[in-house]
């Protein structure tokens, strides 16, 4: 997905949470998805090569839930995906879809560290 998209995803999913809760809560949220979810990507990535269905889908559960708490709406439907495969043992495609997987949480990386960097002028842009 276009980097422009995956901002306007997570800007309006921003809003709310600084809406409802807080530039502080957002950033909180922030520190600790970017800290989480590289690891969850490697975890990921390892049970594949592991053959490990139980883990693989346990982490992409994991990874599809907490990129959609964030509005990252790609990097959850690749997560989604690898999911379900992982749980009808269809391998076949996976390593193209992980690799997609870490090209997406890239982008959606390089948004959540701008809005944390600036909250408020992130979320209020074309307000």
């Amino acid at each position: 997905m276009e980097h422009s998209a995956v901002e306007k995803e997570i800007t309006e999913k921003a809003r709310e949470w600084v809406d409802e809760y807080g530039e502080d809560f957002l950033v909180g949220l922030i520190d600790v998805y970017l800290e989480e979810t590289p690891i969850r990507l490697t975890q990921l990535r390892k049970a594949f090569e592991e053959g490990d269905a139980d883990r693989l889908t346990r982490e992409a559960h994991t990874l599809k839930s907490s990129s959609a708490g964030f509005g990252a709406i790609a990097l959850t439907a690749l997560a989604q995906q690898i999911e379900f495969a992982g749980r009808s043992g269809k391998w076949d495609s996976m390593a193209g879809d992980i690799e997609r997987l870490e090209k997406e949480f890239a982008q959606v990386k390089a948004t959540l560290q701008a809005l944390k960097a600036a909250p408020d002028d992130f979320v209020t842009r074309d307000r």
